[in-house]
C-alpha cells in the first residue's frame, strides 16, 4: 500500500473531522479537538503543531498531528507523535503499522533521531501497535499517560531519561528482574513519575507509579503533620509537659512533643530493623519497655541540650499522641491527612493489609530470605517506620506543607512555619532544611530493603519524592545525590 500523509488544509478538513474510533477506544481524543488544540498551539509557536490527514492508495483512512519543534531544549518535546489514529472502517488492516513508518519517515527526513508519543498505560490495543512499530516505555509517566521512545537513527536501544538524568545508571537499575525504582515530581503543573526495574528481586513485577513502598523514616514528617493538625485544632500544646501521659515508660520529666520532634528530649534508640511479616504483633509499650528486638528506651543526654536522632524518642511521642487523643496513628492519619488530601494509597498499614499486597514492593531479597510470600518487615513503630506510600503521593503531601508554608490552608502558616523552622543542627519537628538550599525542606528513609527521599521547595509548587527496593550504604549516598540533583533540575 502507498501511504501518504497530506496537510490538513480547507480541502480535507471537514473529511478528518468525521473520521471516528470505535465506541471502545475511548483513549483517542475526537479530531476536532486535536485541531481546535493546533491552532491553539500554532497561535502561540507558528508551525509547531502539524496536523495531517492520512492517506492509503488514494483513501482517508486516518488522522496524525506532530509535536515538532528542534529549538525546544527538551528532547522529549521536540519531535513527539502528539495524535494518531485510524478511522474504524480502516482498522485490522495494517493501515496503522503503515502510518507509523510514514511517520517515522517524515521525521528522519527533518532531521529527528527519535520520537515520542504517550498514551494510556490501559490502552492495549494501542500499545500493542506502537510495540509491533518499535515503540517502548520511557518509564516516565506523564499526566497519566505512558511515555514511550522509538529510535530513528542508529540502534534501536532505548535512551531512558527523566529530567536529563540517567535514573538506572545511576542507581543501578538492571533489567526486570532486579530492583526497582519508583519516582515523582510536581513542579506546579502536573505530576510526572518515573518506574524503572523489578518491584520484587527475582520476579519480572514491573514498578508502576501505584505501587506501594515502605517509606522508612518519612514515616516522622508524616507522624508529625498528623500531631500538628490536633495543634491547630488546640487539643494537643506542642510545649505542654506529657510526661504525666506517658508515666509508665518516663520516670521524670519534663517531656513535650516540641522536643520528641526535634530530637532534642536526649533518648536513645537510632532506629529499628523490623521484624519479619509474620512476627507476632507488639505493642508500642512492648517496643518502648525492650521486649522487642531493640533496647528499653531511656533518656540518656540532658533534655533540650543537643541533637541526637531517636527513633524511640518519635515512638514515645506516637504513644503519648494515642492515649490523648484515644486514636491509633493509622486512623489518625487517615482521618486528618489522608483524606484531606486525597491519598488513596498512603497510610500506615501495620501489618501490611492483604488486599494491598497484589502491588506491594518487596525490599531487597526480603522474599528470598525470609518470607516468599511477604517480602518486608513488620514495623510496630509505626510513627518512625511504618508508612507505607507511593512517590506521587508524598509530592500531595510535600506540596501541601509547602503552600501552608507560604499561605496557611492544610495547616495553619505559624503551625507548619514552626515545624520548619531549626531547633538544633538543623532538624525542626521531624523535617531537615538545606543549608546551602534554605527553601529546601526534606527527609529520607531507610527500612529493611527499602529507601526513600523525599525533597520539597518552601517557596513554590515544587516536590520530588524517590522510592527504591534496594538498601546499602552505596545505594543510599547515590540514590540521596540523585534526588537532589532531580529537585534542582525540576525547578530549572
Amino acid at each position: 500500500m502507498l501511504i501518504k500523509l497530506v496537510p490538513i488544509d480547507d480541502t480535507n478538513r471537514e473529511a478528518v473531522l468525521a473520521l471516528s474510533v470505535r465506541e471502545d477506544q475511548p483513549f483517542v481524543a475526537p479530531n476536532d479537538v486535536s485541531l481546535r488544540q493546533a491552532d491553539e498551539a500554532n497561535a502561540e509557536n507558528s508551525g509547531v503543531a502539524r496536523p495531517f490527514a492520512i492517506y492509503a492508495d488514494g483513501t482517508l483512512v486516518g488522522f496524525c498531528m506532530f509535536a515538532f519543534d528542534p529549538s525546544d531544549e527538551d528532547e522529549e518535546d521536540r519531535y513527539y507523535l502528539w495524535r494518531f489514529m485510524i478511522d474504524q472502517r480502516y482498522q485490522d488492516k495494517g493501515y496503522g503499522q503503515g502510518a507509523l513508518e510514514a511517520i517515522m519517515d517524515y521525521f528522519r527526513d527533518n532531521g529527528a533521531d527519535r520520537l515520542y508519543l504517550s498514551t494510556e498505560p490501559e490502552n492495549e490495543r494501542g500499545l500493542h501497535v506502537y510495540h509491533k512499530a518499535g515503540f517502548r516505555e520511557t518509564g516516565v509517566i506523564d499526566d497519566g499517560e505512558a511515555v514511550m521512545m522509538r529510535m530513528l537513527k542508529g540502534p534501536r536501544k532505548l535512551i531512558k531519561g527523566y529530567y536529563g538524568m540517567d535514573v538506572d545508571k545511576l542507581l543501578h537499575i538492571r533489567g526486570r528482574n532486579g530492583c526497582g525504582v519508583s519516582m515523582a515530581t510536581y513542579d506546579g503543573d502536573e505530576f510526572i513519575t518515573y518506574c524503572s526495574g523489578s518491584g520484587r528481586f527475582g520476579q519480572d513485577f514491573p514498578v508502576n507509579p501505584d505501587m506501594l513502598f515502605q517509606a522508612g523514616s518519612v514515616s516522622k514528617p508524616a507522624f508529625a503533620v498528623t500531631l500538628l493538625r490536633y495543634v491547630d485544632k488546640g487539643k494537643i500544646d506542642l510545649d505542654a509537659d506529657i510526661s504525666g501521659v506517658v508515666s509508665d515508660i518516663v520516670k521524670k520529666g519534663p517531656l513535650t512533643f516540641a522536643a520528641l520532634l526535634s530530637h532534642t528530649a536526649g533518648y536513645n534508640v537510632h532506629g529499628f530493623p523490623g521484624y519479619p511479616a509474620a512476627h507476632e504483633p507488639l505493642s508500642l509499650e512492648d517496643v518502648l519497655l525492650g521486649k522487642g528486638n531493640t533496647p528499653k528506651l531511656r533518656r540518656i543526654h540532658p533534655n533540650g541540650q543537643q541533637y541526637m536522632y531517636s527513633g524511640g524518642g518519635i515512638t514515645l511521642a506516637e504513644l503519648a499522641f494515642t492515649r490523648i487523643t484515644g486514636m491509633t496513628l493509622r486512623d489518625a492519619f487517615q482521618k486528618e491527612v489522608a483524606e484531606p488530601l486525597g491519598l488513596k494509597r498512603t497510610g500506615y498499614f501495620q501489618p501490611l493489609d492483604e488486599d494491598k499486597l497484589d502491588n506491594a514492593a518487596f525490599g531487597g531479597r526480603l522474599a528470598q530470605k525470609e518470607d516468599a510470600a511477604h517480602g518486608f518487615h513488620y514495623y510496630p513503630e509505626h510513627a518512625a517506620a511504618g508508612l507505607w506510600t507511593t512517590p506521587t503521593e508524598l509530592c500531595k503531601l510535600g506540596v501541601a506543607l509547602s503552600r501552608s508554608y507560604r499561605r496557611g490552608g492544610f495547616l495553619k502558616k505559624k503551625t507548619v512555619r514552626r515545624m520548619m523552622t531549626p531547633v538544633l543542627d538543623n532538624y525542626g519537628l521531624c523535617i531537615y532544611r538545606g543549608v546551602n538550599c534554605p527553601e529546601l525542606a526534606f527527609h529520607g528513609g531507610w527500612n529493611e530493603g527499602f529507601l526513600t527521599e523525599w525533597n520539597f521547595s518552601l517557596k513554590e509548587d515544587l516536590c520530588v519524592a524517590s522510592m527504591i527496593n534496594r538498601a546499602s550504604d552505596a545505594i543510599d549516598e547515590a540514590h540521596a545525590e540523585t534526588a537532589f540533583e532531580l529537585y534542582q533540575n525540576a525547578k530549572e
